[in-house]
This record gives structure tokens, C-alpha cells and sequence, in this order.
């Protein structure tokens, strides 16, 4: 380590010294790369030896430390080391971390300032960082944390300090610090930590394992047994704390009908369950009437159960009372939901009316078997109005189109004489947009070539009566839209940077134009379409722009698929 002479160098250890002890910011005229005491091989300052990025972020770090911004010049010794590896460096990255008051840092990085200066540095030179290091460490505390779980991360005030279990203590600075230990599957531990007032310190940690659970309170007749999963958890009233998901709730007692049922318990998540027995009188009979199994949907297959407004009717007007409600896993919805939904009824020919709410409700005709009884499955038709289904009632939230343009163009200014045309050519269109159920915002851009005509002969230039016509143009267009099912009617406003260039008659220019437009979607796909758009623009000179576009376009539809897959009608079969 070389600063520019032995005296400065000295008089630096001093300063730093006297700084700590009487809490006074050292000098900043005192940084300047120590010079090295006489060794076997001098070594070049390093103002001469370093090059490149090294040399220049030396150079910015001497003009930081000397203006008083340590935390700036930090970074430029910081990146200077890094760049160049000289261990030197290191005392210069020590002198800032001094100023900025944190003295475990600067016990860091001149412990490696020794241990890496090797033949770079003189004995009197790793004398000299000794003598610092021991001046600043009563500033210090070596904490050993003590974690009952390996592999965990280790943060002191927001720093990584690595995992479990540490090979060395940590060195901190005192006062008060932050600790935080947290490892994938436990809680994350976080303490206040006081460091200060001896050599070192030694921190327990204890990670708790995260437990997905839950708490069920059931409250029964006095005297009723109460099973969770077949095993017996109390009588009367029970407050138990289980794991999180499906669990089996039975409850019996003498002359009574069992009562079972399924429940869902979410994390964290506390369910009262009232039980009210029936006596085993009536509970015979019901039980000696057989099952009618109901899995129905609403708009698909998925099946509803009494608390999404399923009513099943028998023969008429009398309304079936609900049993137990089934529910299992389903993957596809990552949550537990309705199986099925069984009804006592008695055994014969029946007719049954499915109603859910939202959908129509529909009529079977079966025989229920009087000892396996019978089983419903299907799907109702959504009852919603015609907005509000199929593809352009739920659109994907994206679409891409492509398609023929029909320009046309009514151009005056900055030509001798005026040239129109109905419909002044024919090209291409690409359009991509976000379309919304009731709103839509889109993205086009599309070039055309063909022809204008001359309407007007007021000059002596030789023009052509019929000028070949480029037309270029990018914009957007957003407004309200209107979804008839496959058919959705759009409306709104546009704008765009447009161009028609006239050949042997003037350059054209972009203009930005403002105007509206009107477009008809037809889907009868669920993914692609048709779209037919007119629109009609002003620019800001004295032209007219006007077209229609006609192409085809894809928009993903994941309800109209999931509509369009589902059979609706209803299905008995005893079984």
C-alpha cells in the first residue's frame, strides 16, 4: 500500500484514530493513495501503475473523498479494485467506509487488505492496517448466529450475510441492528438486535415451520358424538384445529339420524358448524327412500350445487329437499367443488324439473329405481340475454387482423388543380387490437396504390387527367362496441398519420388526420372472424380522406369455446 510519502501516511492513522474516538469525519485531504515504505521491489504509486477504467475511476474517487461525498467516492475506489484488482485500492475503499461510519466494514476490507497485499504491501504497511483495525474493533461486535435450520439466508439490516450455518462470525457495527432469517417452507424470523457493550455476541434463531391449517367449531346436541375423518374428536360441542382442505364431518347419536357432511376448510380460515339431529323416526323413513343423484351445470358441465340456486322439482310444483352435498378436487380448477347432490325420493316414475339460477330450466322423465335409486347429469343453456354470451360477449382480450384496403381521397392543397376519387385504389391492411366486451382499442397500419382524377382545368400545367395514387397510413381507432353474440357493431373515434402522394404531380406529405368510423364484426367461429370498417378523416390542410377495410381477423375465445363444447339437456339413468 503506498500513499505519497511515510509522513502523510502516518499522519492519516493518526487522523483516523482521533476520529473514531472523538466521533469528528476525518479529513478528506488526507486520502491519497498511501505510498509504500521501502521494500526489496518498490512498487509505482497508484496514480502511475493503474490504466484504463481503473485509473479513471481512481482519479474520480480522490476528487469525491476530497469534496466530502465518501458515499460516491466508495463506489469509484469500489469499481477501481474491481476493475483492477490491486489489494492498494482496499485501503482507499477502508478510508470511506471509515467516514461513512461503518467501522465493520472497514475491519472487512482491511483484514483482506492484509491477507491479499502479500508481497504489494510491506510489513510495516500490514502493521500499519493492524494498528487501524485494532483502533476500530472496540467500535465493533463479532456475532455468531446460532440457526436451527441449514440453508437458511442470513440478513443483517438488509445486507446478505450468506446461509447456514456461517463459517466465520460477523463483524457489526454497534447499536441497533436489524436481523432477518428466512428460508422457503418457515416463517421468516425477524428481531431487533442490540450489538454494543462486549467483544461479541452470539444470536439464536429458531425457524417455525409454516403450517397450512385451519380451525373447525361444531356445535351438536349434548351428548352426540362428532367424527372429523372417521376418527372421534369429541361429544356435544368440539373446537379442533385441522389441516387445510376437505375433511368429513359426521355426527351420530342414540335414536338419532347421523348427520354427515362434507367441509372445506381454507387456511387460517375458523368454521362454526350448527348440527341439528333429526330423530331416527323420520330419519328411517327418509332413509328407506332412494337417492336421486344430481349433477348438473349452468352454461357447462361444471356442477352446481343448493348454494348456486339449484332447485329440483318433482312431478310438478313440490319442491325436493336437499341431502348431502358431495364435493371433490378438481385439478382443472385447483379447488374443490361440487360433485353431485343427492335427493330422498321415493322409487317410481317421476317427471323432474332442473333449475338454476341463470340458465333455463329443463324436464326428464325417469323411473327411480327403489334400491339404487337414480342419477341426473347434464348442463343448462345460460338464460342471459343475447349481450352477454358467445364469442363477442367474451372476448379474448386480444385479436390480430389482416385485409383489403379501399382508399379514397379528395386532394387540393399545394396542387395546381383538384384531384378526387370515389375510390382511389386498393391494398392491404394489418390490424391488432384489444377488443373488450363493450369497448375496443386497436392499432392499423396499410398501403394502397391506384389513381386519382383530374376534376378541374384552371392552369396551363401540363398535368395528367389520371395520376397514379400511393396511399400510406398509421393509426388507431377506439370506441364503444355492441355484441349481438357472433355479431358485434362498433363505433368511435380515429386518428392517424396518413399520406397520398400523387406521381408527376407533387410529393405527398403526412398529414395528421382526425375524423370517426363505424365497424361490423361477424364471428361465427370462435376464433376467427370477419370485419368490414369505413371510416372517414380530415387532416389538417385542405384534403379528405375516406376508405373501407374488409379482412379477416383471430380472437381467441375461451368462453365461446367452452359454450360451444358443452351439450346441453339433461341425462337420467337408474342405476
Amino acid at each position: 500500500m503506498t500513499f505519497a510519502s511515510s509522513s502523510r501516511r502516518r499522519a492519516f492513522i493518526v487522523v483516523l484514530r482521533v476520529a473514531c474516538l472523538v466521533a469528528v469525519p476525518g479529513a478528506a485531504g488526507l486520502l491519497i493513495a498511501p505510498a509504500a515504505h521501502a521494500q526489496a521491489r518498490p512498487q509505482r504509486p497508484l496514480s502511475q501503475s493503474l490504466t484504463g477504467q481503473a485509473k479513471t475511476d481512481f482519479e474520480a474517487g480522490k476528487l469525491l473523498a476530497n469534496d466530502g461525498d465518501f458515499a460516491g467516492a466508495l463506489i469509484k475506489f469500489q469499481s477501481a479494485y474491481d476493475a483492477a484488482r490491486d489489494p492498494r485500492l482496499l485501503w482507499n475503499v477502508a478510508f470511506c467506509q471509515k467516514n461513512l461510519r461503518h467501522y465493520s466494514k472497514v475491519v472487512t476490507t482491511l483484514r483482506r487488505y492484509i491477507d491479499e497485499g502479500g508481497a504489494v504491501l510491506s510489513a510495516a504497511d500490514k502493521k500499519d492496517a493492524q494498528e487501524l483495525i485494532t483502533t476500530l474493533e472496540p467500535f465493533t461486535t463479532r456475532a455468531v448466529f446460532h440457526v436451527n435450520e441449514d440453508n437458511a439466508q442470513i440478513f443483517v439490516d438488509d445486507e446478505f450475510q450468506g446461509t447456514s450455518p456461517l463459517a466465520t462470525p460477523v463483524v457489526l457495527d454497534i447499536g441497533e441492528r436489524h436481523l432477518r432469517v428466512v428460508k422457503a417452507g418457515f416463517k421468516t424470523f425477524e428481531k431487533a438486535l442490540p450489538v454494543g457493550g462486549s467483544a461479541s455476541v452470539t444470536v439464536e434463531v429458531a425457524l417455525e415451520k409454516e403450517v397450512h391449517e385451519g380451525k373447525i367449531i361444531v356445535d351438536a346436541p349434548p351428548g352426540a358424538t362428532i367424527f372429523l375423518d372417521e376418527k372421534q374428536v369429541g361429544l356435544g360441542k368440539v373446537e379442533e384445529t385441522i389441516p387445510s382442505g376437505g375433511h368429513q364431518l359426521r355426527v351420530t347419536a342414540p335414536g338419532m339420524r347421523p348427520y354427515q357432511t362434507e367441509i372445506v376448510i381454507q387456511d387460517k380460515e375458523t368454521r362454526s358448524v350448527g348440527v341439528a339431529l333429526e330423530p331416527e323416526s323420520a330419519a328411517a323413513a327418509a332413509m328407506a327412500r332412494p337417492m336421486l343423484r344430481v349433477a348438473v351445470g349452468c352454461g357447462d358441465t361444471e356442477p352446481k350445487g343448493p348454494d348456486d340456486g339449484l332447485v329440483v322439482y318433482v312431478d310438478g310444483p313440490e319442491v325436493l329437499a336437499p341431502g348431502p352435498v358431495k364435493q371433490r378436487w378438481y385439478d382443472d380448477l385447483g379447488r374443490n367443488a361440487v360433485e353431485r347432490v343427492e335427493y330422498p325420493i321415493s322409487p317410481g316414475p317421476h317427471t323432474i324439473r332442473v333449475a338454476i339460477t341463470g340458465c333455463w330450466g329443463l324436464d326428464l322423465a325417469l323411473v327411480v329405481d327403489p334400491m339404487k335409486g337414480a342419477d341426473v347429469t347434464g348442463a343448462l343453456e345460460s338464460s342471459r340475454f343475447v349481450l352477454f354470451r358467445g364469442p363477442q360477449g367474451t372476448p379474448g382480450w386480444y385479436r390480430a387482423g389482416v385485409g383489403l384496403w379501399f382508399p379514397g381521397a379528395d386532394v387540393s392543397q399545394n396542387v395546381p388543380e383538384h384531384y378526387s376519387a370515389t375510390v382511389g385504389g386498393t391494398g392491404i391492411v394489418g390490424e391488432v387490437g384489444t377488443p373488450g366486451r363493450w369497448f375496443g382499442f386497436w392499432l392499423n397500419a396499410a398501403y394502397a396504390s391506384g389513381s386519382l382524377t383530374r376534376n378541374s382545368f384552371n392552369t396551363n400545367y401540363a398535368l395528367p387527367n389520371q395520376a397514379h395514387t400511393t396511399f400510406d397510413r398509421l393509426g388507431m381507432r377506439f370506441g364503444p362496441r355492441i355484441p349481438f353474440n357472433v355479431v358485434s357493431l362498433g363505433f368511435g373515434a380515429s386518428m392517424a398519420y396518413e399520406s397520398v402522394n400523387l406521381q408527376q404531380v407533387r410529393t405527398g406529405k403526412g398529414d395528421g388526420a382526425f375524423g370517426g368510423y363505424t365497424e361490423i364484426d361477424v364471428q361465427p367461429l370462435c376464433d376467427f372472424g370477419l370485419f368490414v370498417q369505413s371510416m372517414i378523416e380530415k387532416p389538417t390542410g385542405d384534403n379528405a380522406y375516406f376508405g373501407t377495410q374488409v379482412g379477416v381477423f383471430w380472437g381467441p375465445s375461451p368462453q365461446c369455446h367452452k359454450e360451444r363444447e358443452t351439450s346441453f339437456g339433461l341425462h337420467g339413468e337408474a342405476k
